[in-house]
């Protein structure tokens, strides 16, 4: 096989390692300069006219023509990710190649010479890049476009492979920061698969199935096998219906990119321009679905094992496909996928479903693993309060499925941080009342407004506030109309839950902090009301800004810690955990435990449950 091998991938490997070195020592790093001011007044132009459309449709076409993602909603972008429709929302290679072979297809119905119509594709391809912006991927579509054009016009062909090594030392040449580029390695990694996977695939497919419906699934499967290293190596999650998803918006791509570029060309000519725009945005619309639709879907992501060692196993499985597709490798590479397969899963979702066998059934209160946020359930006597839903929807709906909820009695929105409320989709209709801190413009406006339109009770949170859950009784510590503070953190929604009469030794008592800062932290502690809980819920991931003299108050035997692992802010800082262990509190954090459950035995004992733990049953009160 190596003799097979283009003689320019060799260069092309060192020029990549040179280039990641040399960028990487020198602190070089990539400055565009703005050449075509108008092209921003374009892009202004084509977004304002694609936002006429509601809902989905308007956001999102401007990213599958333009790649511009200002508009789109995270809720979309989330379900997109699970989908493995990320992609889509960036300038891909196929919309290059799209521009040139319809500039190419048209000077050819034109009867246009061969180096008129070599000609033509290159002046679009050229505008393309322009209109669009060097995006990685663009750079490497548009010098491989170049690198056909031109053997097409020389009369020599040149292999894809060949052009794919040709066009990583262009661009390194011009641009040594690509080498640092996620999007140039996915954009060189999914052409390579493409290229290599995408004929052998298909004739694999074309045995059993049709082959138009092979060729539709050997494309995103060759490129999908490719990419899923580095797509692992940024998020450790399998997307179960990534293929499916592709298949089914494949068809409509083209024709979304076409009429949306054709728009912006026409865009003088308004009735033409919003025909065609109209016609983009309907495909828009059913991407959207698609992936909102597969989002939605049990079992929509697997998770996968983080890290070297993650990344590791899904290089073997995609070498071990790979090596399928060469004779008399074929077993030895379907042996090697099948086992480093198995053993990702295993180690991930293997390892969680027996963790979950040994999960409490009658938690009192449950710490969803939402990566840098915070979501917390608090359930008695059957019935459920819900603080805060975490950044995106995916972790919120795959927590509330594991732990079986399928309605929020309560639900308390301590802020409108987006990594407190950000993943509120799924609980649209799902929710009997809304508490909920003050808002900060027409975003949070918004949320509310959804909330309400499946069916919830609004309610403003304000110091006094009281109520029942179940056997707890409840009420608000903060904010205090008597310490008026800004909307955010200052403002943070505080929740006392308080044993009531009817209460026996299986209630749970505890007290959620929201992102309350140190110094309304103070101020709640000053004007009193603070009692000794069974839970607490660390302010603000467990940063630094806390009163210790709060938690030597309340003396809580357990605390969550909702955080993100290998976060950017430090979270939970070191000064925060040795005040917890300082009174002696069990740290519990999602970063490191996922799902936490705690609740009490009929005999009064409190236990924490650790969905990732060598011992995911922990007392706290006597020996096991």
């Amino acid at each position: 096989m190596i003799n097979r091998i283009p003689v320019l991938a060799f260069p092309a490997i060192a020029a990549w390692v040179l280039a990641w070195w040399l960028t990487e020592a020198e602190g070089y790093r990539r400055d565009v300069d703005q050449l075509f001011p108008w092209v921003a007044a374009l892009h202004e132009d084509f977004r304002v006219r694609a936002a006429r459309w509601p809902g989905d449709a308007g956001a999102l076409v401007p990213g599958l023509v333009l790649g511009n993602t200002e508009a789109i909603p995270e809720s979309l972008s989330d379900a997109m990710q699970v989908t493995s429709l990320t992609h889509l929302m960036a300038v891909s290679g196929s919309n290059c190649a799209i521009v040139v072979g319809l500039a190419f297809g048209i000077a050819a119905l034109c009867r246009a010479p061969l180096w008129g119509r070599v000609a033509s594709s290159g002046v679009a391809l050229a505008c393309f890049v322009v209109v669009v912006g060097p995006e990685p991927s663009v750079i490497r579509s548009s010098i491989m476009a170049a690198i056909g054009l031109a053997a097409l016009l020389w009369g020599r062909p040149v292999a894809g492979v060949t052009a794919l090594c040709a066009a990583i030392l262009v661009a390194l040449m011009f641009d040594p920061t690509l080498s640092h580029s996620i999007g140039f390695a996915l954009s060189v990694s999914a052409t390579l698969g493409l290229l290599v996977l995408a004929r052998p695939l298909t004739e694999i497919a074309s045995k059993w199935i049709p082959m138009p419906i092979a060729v539709a699934v050997a494309i995103p499967l060759s490129a999908a096998v490719a990419c899923q290293p580095i797509i692992l190596a940024l998020s450790p999650y399998i997307p179960v219906y990534g293929i499916a998803a592709n298949i089914l918006a494949e068809p409509v791509i083209p024709i979304a990119t076409v009429c949306g570029l054709l728009s912006i060309v026409l865009s003088p000519i308004p009735f033409l321009s919003d025909g065609l725009l109209a016609i983009a945005t309907e495909m828009a619309s059913l991407v959207a679905a698609i992936a909102r639709t597969g989002a939605a879907l049990p079992f929509a992501r697997l998770p996968w094992p983080p890290g070297a060692w993650g990344v590791g196993l899904a290089a073997f499985v995609s070498l071990g496909i790979a090596s399928m597709m060469v004779k008399g490798w074929r077993a030895l590479g379907g042996l090697v996928a099948a086992l480093a397969a198995t053993l990702g899963l295993a180690t991930t979702f293997g390892a969680s479903r027996v963790a979950w066998a040994s999960a409490p059934h009658d938690w009192s209160w449950a710490q969803c693993d939402v990566g840098q946020g915070d979501a917390v359930l608090i359930r008695d006597a059957g019935r459920i309060a819900l603080i805060d839903v975490g950044r995106t929807e995916p972790p919120i709906r795959e927590c509330l499925s594991a732990l079986g909820v399928t309605h929020i009695d309560i639900l308390i929105l301590t802020h409108f941080d987006v990594d407190h409320v950000g993943g509120f989709g799924p609980l649209v209709g799902r929710v009997g009342t809304v508490i909920h801190g003050p808002p900060d413009g027409d975003a949070d406006v918004s949320i509310i407004e959804k909330l309400q339109s499946g069916g919830a009770q609004i309610v403003f949170a304000e110091r006094g506030l009281t109520g029942r859950l179940g056997r707890l009784d409840w009420r608000v510590l903060w904010p205090s109309d008597d310490n008026p503070r800004e909307p955010g953190n200052p403002s943070s929604v505080t929740v006392l839950f308080e044993r009531g009469a009817e209460c026996d030794a299986t209630c749970v008592t505890g007290l959620d902090l929201g992102d309350l800062p140190g110094a309304e932290q103070t101020s709640l502690r000053l004007t009193g009301g603070l009692v000794p809980v069974d839970v607490v819920k660390v302010s603000h991931h467990g940063s630094r800004d806390q009163d210790p003299e709060l938690y030597r108050r309340i003396r809580a035997p357990v605390a969550l810690i909702g955080v993100g692992a290998d976060n950017d802010y430090g979270h939970p800082t070191a000064e925060t955990l040795d005040v917890l262990a300082g009174v002696g509190s069990t740290v519990a954090r999602s970063d490191l435990n996922g799902i936490v459950l705690v609740w009490r035995t009929s005999h009064g004992e409190l236990r924490v449950w650790r969905e990732r733990a060598t011992e995911p049953r922990f007392t706290l009160n006597s020996e096991e």
